[in-house]
Order: structure tokens, then C-alpha cells, then sequence
């Protein structure tokens, strides 16, 4: 067993939480749409608000893990760069995006159980919660495939379009059930 093998399943392991992180980030998003009381809400805006937890260490043993990759094996690659600034951009939107909402929600749950109010709700509906996590599911499975079949570089930018593309087309359908709620008179973001 060599030290790049071992850094090989590591970024393996780092990539299975940040793809486990965004999954849990997605289960919280469509249960905290369905919930109906405040008691049901505040289980998932802490698992929310946890997943920083799995998410930042996920992400710096993929770049620790990644660097080393390239420094031993890899050198410079149109599809590593890619790689980086996928991560790097997936990094910004949990941060300004789902991170600041998701601690906004929290500070506006009332401390006692009853049904959702309005205020709540409609930051519960944000689509750009649905975004963010949309994008960045995309931008991970683009990472992913660049990943495993190392394109040159047209091939490896065109596989991020076609993930960044596919990510907004999930987010267009979130907003336009937005737009349809609001139309339907339900209150959202």
C-alpha cells in the first residue's frame, strides 16, 4: 500500500460526505417544505444547520487529499483546475446562499410548538435554498465525471456547462413552483 493510494481513498471518502452532506441538506429541504407545525420544523433546521460539520471536513480532506494528487502524480490538468474551482464555487454557495438562510430560518422558529407562521413559511419556500443545493449537487457530479474520465480540456469544460446546466434546470422548476405558489396566493420567498 502506497501514500498515494491511501490519499486516493481518502478523496474518495472526503467526496462520499460531501455527496452524504448535500443529500441530507436535500431531505431537510423537502421536509422542512412539508411540515405543517413549528415542532416538526426545528428537527431539520438543526440537521441544516449541522451540516457544515460534514461538509467543511469533507471538503478540506478533497483538497488536501487532491493537492497531493497533483503534486506527486497529476501535475497540471484543464480537468484538476476545473475540479478546484467547482469546489470552490460549490464552497461559496453553501456558505452565502444555504448558510445564511439556513441560520435565518433558525433565529425566526418560535420557541413554542404551533402551526407555521407566514414569515416562517415563506423562508422555508426559498427557491434559492433549492437552488444552492441543486447547483451543487451538479457541480459535484460534474467534478466527478471530470474525475474519472480526465478529458482534455474542451471536454472537461463542457462536462461543467452540462452539470451547471442540468443544476439550473432543477432550480427552474423549483422556482417556477415559487412563482406558482405565490400566483395561487401561498406566501414564499
Amino acid at each position: 500500500m502506497t501514500l498515494y493510494a491511501i490519499a486516493v481513498f481518502l478523496h474518495v471518502v472526503g467526496a462520499l460526505g460531501l455527496f452524504a452532506g448535500i443529500a441530507l441538506e436535500q431531505t431537510s429541504l423537502a421536509n422542512l417544505r412539508l411540515a405543517t407545525t413549528t415542532a416538526q420544523v426545528r428537527p431539520w433546521v438543526a440537521l441544516l444547520g449541522g451540516l457544515r460539520r460534514v461538509d467543511g471536513p469533507s471538503g478540506l480532506v478533497l483538497l488536501a487529499t487532491g493537492l497531493y494528487m497533483v503534486a506527486t502524480r497529476w501535475g497540471h490538468q484543464a480537468w484538476i483546475g476545473l475540479a478546484l474551482l467547482g469546489m470552490v464555487l460549490m464552497a461559496v454557495l453553501s456558505v452565502a446562499l444555504t448558510g445564511r438562510r439556513a441560520n435565518a430560518i433558525k433565529k425566526i422558529v418560535p420557541a413554542e410548538d404551533g402551526p407555521i407562521p407566514p414569515p416562517l413559511r415563506a423562508r422555508l419556500s426559498d427557491p434559492v435554498l433549492q437552488t444552492s443545493a441543486s447547483l451543487r449537487a451538479a457541480l459535484g457530479l460534474g467534478i466527478v465525471f471530470n474525475m474519472t474520465v480526465k478529458p482534455a480540456t474542451a471536454g472537461a469544460i463542457g462536462a461543467m456547462g452540462v452539470a451547471l446546466a442540468l443544476g439550473a434546470a432543477v432550480a427552474a422548476v423549483w422556482w417556477m413552483g415559487s412563482r406558482q405558489a405565490q400566483s395561487d396566493g401561498i406566501a414564499v420567498a
